[in-house]
């Protein structure tokens, strides 16, 4: 092995490859002793390790000791990741904040919760919480429902199959087959419009953005004080949906040559 191959560093990132590269029954964490078998470590390496990554948010380590990725790196990856993303879904979000007057979000899924890893703010002086780096359960949020519209009842039931999140609003799904019956209508419309769900005073809607591939990469929504949301229903999910679109087809198309 190289020396740069054997650095401090190279073996740091081996450990997070191995974190991301899990399959369908090790997406609730590996535990140390996975992880040593997996990078054939000594797994008092392993934990010496992972303990500053968790410490600063890299890494998150559940109370049965299996690890995930944490995150702060989803955080960072936003800002280093898919550069071409970032590059175009920033304007179409400012654009879409421009015309209804409300934060707009891009968020991912991550397991049963959606990451929101982008954010534009109208500047009002009342605005739902930015939650730019924090997640929220995909079971009571608009953009949480787009990004499952492309999954299966079986890998949806799969997602959920330990936990079931309630939202806190009084309109939150009861149970997963709730949840079910609401995606399908959301489905049918091309968009998700969450009321009182996630908390009795915000509303969301949101659409989902594909790539070149017409895979769903993550969701563009915004989300509003109820009292405001009512009277911006109607034209704010036709703005979004339109929006949506957009962006999907920038993200599709070849990347623009520059002249040399």
């Amino acid at each position: 092995m190289s020396e740069a191959n054997d650095s401090a560093a190279a073996k740091i990132v081996a450990l997070l490859e191995a974190l991301a590269d899990v399959d369908s029954d090790e997406r609730s964490g590996l535990t140390v002793a996975a992880l040593a078998r997996a990078l054939g470590r000594d797994k008092s390496v392993i934990s010496r390790q992972l303990k500053p990554l968790v410490e600063v948010g890299l890494v998150e380590r559940d109370a049965e000791g299996r690890h995930t990725l944490g995150w702060r790196l989803f955080a960072i990856a936003a800002h280093a990741g898919d550069q071409r993303l970032l590059l175009l879904a920033p304007p179409v979000m400012r654009r879409l904040t421009q015309l209804v007057r409300e934060r707009v979000h891009f968020s991912i899924q991550r397991g049963d919760e959606a990451m929101t890893i982008l954010s534009e703010s109208p500047q009002r002086a009342v605005e739902a919480v930015s939650w730019v780096g924090r997640t929220t359960p995909l079971t009571c949020t608009s953009s949480g429902r787009a990004l499952l519209f492309d999954h299966s009842e079986d890998e949806i039931r799969s997602v959920f199959a330990d936990s079931f999140h309630v939202g806190a609003g009084r309109q939150a799904p009861a149970d997963i087959d709730d949840m079910l019956r609401r995606l399908q209508r959301a489905k049918a419309q091309g968009l998700a419009i969450v009321e009182g769900e996630f908390d009795d005073d915000i509303s969301g809607i949101a659409a989902p953005v594909r790539d070149v591939h017409g895979r769903i990469i993550g969701a563009l929504n915004l989300s509003a004080p109820s009292y405001r949301m009512k009277d911006i229903k109607v034209s704010a999910a036709r703005s979004l949906q339109n929006a949506a679109a957009h962006l999907s087809g920038l993200l599709s198309s070849p990347p623009t040559s520059r002249a040399g």
